[in-house]
């Protein structure tokens, strides 16, 4: 009997998502115009975010309780924040970017935060870098970045999405969620 197709573009686990990270971060480091850019960066950081969903998918019982504090398949108190932002307050230490993720996805998404508390005195851009050889132009590449501080360092956000995406694999690996993948196959 044939498999039913996937409703999800053949993506299966939180891993296949992790994969998916990767892909957003490379087309993002690998730039091209403003509008590449701001497309990939915004891919990464619904990717980054999301990923979080099919965790808390996967989770035994025992590891949803122990991550988030609420038992898996029950709904939580009317005034309890729900199980991602749960999830995010106690394992922020070690998932910072999961945080940094969520709220550019729904600041973006939905022109404001939509899910949890706003994060004070964060900005998302993207501009246009110039390199200078005796006061020339050599070089103009587009980047996006993150600025935590009203006057802070602009910080260039794939250095924001590798840390995240090292984090998830680390944690994906702690869990027992990873998924070995099979070699690619040429064609």
């Amino acid at each position: 009997m044939p498999r039913p197709p996937s409703k999800y573009f053949g993506l299966r686990s939180s891993t296949d998502l992790y994969l998916k990270l990767l892909h957003d971060i490379e087309r993002l480091r690998s730039g091209g115009g403003t509008k590449a850019v701001q497309y990939a960066a915004f891919d990464a950081a619904v990717t980054g975010s999301h990923i979080l969903d099919w965790v808390l998918n996967e989770l035994t019982p025992d590891a949803y309780l122990r991550l988030t504090g609420l038992r898996k398949g029950k709904k939580p108190p009317k005034d309890d924040p729900g199980p991602i932002i749960r999830f995010i307050e106690r394992n922020g230490d070690e998932l910072r970017g999961i945080n940094f993720c969520r709220q550019i996805a729904n600041t973006v998404k939905h022109m404001k935060i939509s899910l949890g508390k706003p994060m004070k005195d964060m900005a998302i851009g993207s501009t246009v870098k110039f390199e200078m050889t005796d006061k020339q132009i050599t070089n103009a590449r587009a980047i996006a970045y993150i600025q935590i501080e009203p006057e802070g360092e602009k910080i260039n956000i794939v250095e924001l999405f590798e840390t995240t995406a090292e984090q998830w694999f680390e944690f994906l690996v702690e869990e027992g969620l990873w998924v070995e993948q099979p070699p690619e196959w040429e064609e």
